[in-house]
């Protein structure tokens, strides 16, 4: 059994989001979509595909659940079904999905109740990449200086790059045995790194990140450590989702969090005792998805969030204004339903939304709201 104590990383947590209510009494029911379990590089690839998040999530209420028979019967949903799932509401990548009038039915019901959505959406690239930054500015003092704004650009940096560079990418890490850099292999490591700088580094998009990230990689190099990714096991960049799963349970410590079934992930929190201070947090359960309705709606949320974040991943801005220069009515509709609802949780509560990703791929949402906004113009 681990002790998990929570209270300095709640305070820490309410320093760096100081309007998010973290304290209120709400009703959470989670589901998940992409759940890889364990992300791992191999000789050529990776063992999941890396362009849809991980995202674990569903719909929050305070107070009583609003009655929500009215919309599961407006499905209309066939006899032989026996609970509500993402593939009966809408089916096919994103611009398929958001064909569906079923969905609109959904959405409209999020807007409209006093129901809102809840998510952690993780790129597991991005995830896989950060170390590396936080390694390099570990022996840097001037970084160090610089903040979280300055790490996170760099970070953002090299997730672009290695995006344009995965094949590269893999194979460094593969021959390296990332993320576990033996202490004789770092400064090889860092040498053919930053080799794939070379083609990009002057360019007006990478100039200043990938300058800066080669600098402290230097100086990394002189100390012959990069402490986050050393001591690791080979090839794992992803042990488990544990702590996805820890996290809105200990942050929410007053609320109640309701799970879809999932035996691997409830198995590894028993090992867990959530503590603050002499106090044991026990606010979370499993259930069977066939007995709360609330979870299956859940499913149908985190279907749709899960086929967003792949829209995302793989399309350029171009893409997407391109795209939605073409959409039907049904389809318009449900995009701007669907940021309505993110939108109306935001402003609820802004702790109800996380995601680890990259300011590159989140920034793309930005470009479908400004699409519609200009549409509505």
């Amino acid at each position: 059994m681990i002790d998990y104590e929570i209270s300095d990383i709640r305070k820490f947590t309410k320093i760096v989001a100081p309007t998010a209510d973290f304290d209120g009494a709400y009703t959470f029911y989670y589901d998940e979509t992409n759940n890889i379990k364990k992300f791992y590089v191999r000789e050529n690839d990776f063992n999941y595909t890396f362009t849809a998040n991980f995202v674990l999530g569903g719909l929050v209420h305070l107070g009583q659940a609003p009655n929500i028979q009215p919309l599961i019967d407006s499905f209309k949903l066939q006899k032989t079904a026996t609970e509500v799932k993402f593939k009966h509401i809408a089916s096919g990548q994103f611009l398929d999905c958001l064909k569906s009038e079923k969905l609109k039915l959904f959405l409209q019901f999020l807007r409209d109740n006093d129901l809102y959505v809840h998510y952690s959406s993780l790129n597991i690239l991005y995830w896989s990449l950060v170390d590396i930054v936080d390694s390099a500015i570990v022996s840097s003092d001037a970084a160090q200086q610089l903040g979280p704004q300055f790490s996170n650009h760099l970070k953002n940096d090299l997730y672009k790059l290695s995006r344009l560079e995965i094949d590269a990418v893999i194979d460094l890490f593969y021959r390296y045995e990332y993320p576990n850099i033996k202490s004789d292999s770092v400064l090889l490591f860092i040498e053919e790194l930053t080799s794939l700088f070379d083609a990009y580094i002057d360019t007006p998009e990478f100039h200043c990140g990938l300058k800066s990230l080669r600098q402290i990689l230097k100086e990394a190099k002189k100390k012959g450590s990069l402490p986050f990714i050393q001591d690791e096991d080979d090839y794992i960049l992803l042990k488990d989702l544990s702590h996805f799963y820890l996290r809105p349970i200990y942050l929410f410590k007053n609320s109640i969090h309701i799970f879809d079934n999932e035996d691997s992930i409830s198995e590894t929190l028993k090992d867990y005792k959530i503590l603050d201070g002499e106090d044991e947090i026990k606010n979370y359960t499993f259930v069977d998805s066939k007995t709360e309705q609330l979870i299956q709606l859940s499913d149908v949320l985190v279907g749709l969030i899960g086929k967003l974040t792949n829209y995302l991943n793989t399309s350029t801005r171009e893409k997407i204004d391109n795209d939605f220069q073409t959409l039907t009515a049904t389809q318009q509709s449900n995009i701007d339903l669907l940021i309505q609802v993110i939108d109306k949780s935001h402003n609820k509560n802004i702790g109800f939304l996380h995601n680890t990703d990259s300011f590159e791929e989140m920034s793309k949402m930005d470009r479908i709201r400004e699409n519609r906004k200009n549409n509505a113009l």
